[in-house]
């Protein structure tokens, strides 16, 4: 069972992944995206494949709270552009 940490930080980057992907290209590129994106994504390469799963569902939990439509699957897509899905 994840704690409120692991809760807080998954919703925090499910957010981020969110808005860094509905944002405009007038208002972030798409290379700065990855520029941003990069590095996070590095550093949860390096998770044991186990912590990735579990960061995976926890998005997904978050996910399933977006009412929005588009911020949903937004948010389901989040976990493959952090390569946590194997």
């Amino acid at each position: 069972m994840a704690d409120a940490l692991e809760r807080t930080l998954a919703k925090a980057l499910t957010k981020i992944g969110i808005r860094l992907d509905l944002s405009g290209d007038d208002a972030i590129t798409p290379e700065a995206t990855m520029e941003v994106l990069q590095p996070v994504i590095a550093l949860l390469q390096n998770l044991p494949a186990q912590d990735r799963q579990a960061l995976a569902e926890l998005i997904n939990q978050c996910a399933q709270e977006e009412t929005d439509p588009e911020r949903h699957l937004t948010a389901w897509e989040t976990p493959e552009t952090l390569g946590l899905l194997v």
